[in-house]
């Protein structure tokens, strides 16, 4: 006969949905965090990314596209969207909820407008350029968008999630 599973299998389910999301959160946040401060001279011409799309036979998308744009926008859309996962996976109340997706929201729009502030400080062969602090809010924005519209809401009846 089997062991019985009802006692511990929802708490192993949520730790583990929990130690899943936060490595996946964290990971992103490092590759983010390098990404924003590492020298531009390693992702133009000789550098990673070149080599990445001269090997997707796409090497003459990163002189026809803002490429750098999309990236900004998409590291702060993941940064948002992935540490918002984490905390809706946590077993909170409604309320507590709402304020740690509020905290998450602040620093995430606060690394968003400082991290062109500190490429320019840092002196790493980066600069401050608007268009990048532009494309890093648009990115957040976005997070900011598709996490509500995931993010089940009360009814008053029952609770439904939003349609996209």
């Amino acid at each position: 006969m089997p062991p019985d599973t009802k006692h511990w299998l929802p708490n192993f389910l949520l730790l583990n949905t929990l130690f899943i999301r936060v490595t996946a959160a964290t990971g992103w946040l490092v590759l983010s965090c390098y990404l924003l401060l590492t020298p531009s001279n390693s992702f133009t011409q000789k550098g990673i990314l070149s080599w990445l799309l001269t090997r997707l036979g796409l090497a003459e998308l990163q002189r026809q596209l803002p490429i750098d744009k999309l990236i900004h926008a998409t590291i702060f859309f993941g940064l948002v969207f992935l540490w918002h996962r984490v905390i809706v996976s946590w077993p909170l109340p409604t309320k507590e909820q709402r304020r740690w997706t509020l905290l998450n929201a602040s620093l995430w729009i606060c690394m968003a407008i400082g991290a062109e502030y500190a490429q320019e400080s840092m002196q790493l062969g980066r600069q401050f350029e608007y268009a990048d602090m532009i494309s890093n809010v648009l990115g957040w924005a976005a997070g900011l968008w598709v996490t509500k519209k995931l993010t089940p809401v009360e009814t008053g009846v029952a609770t439904k999630t939003n349609c996209l």
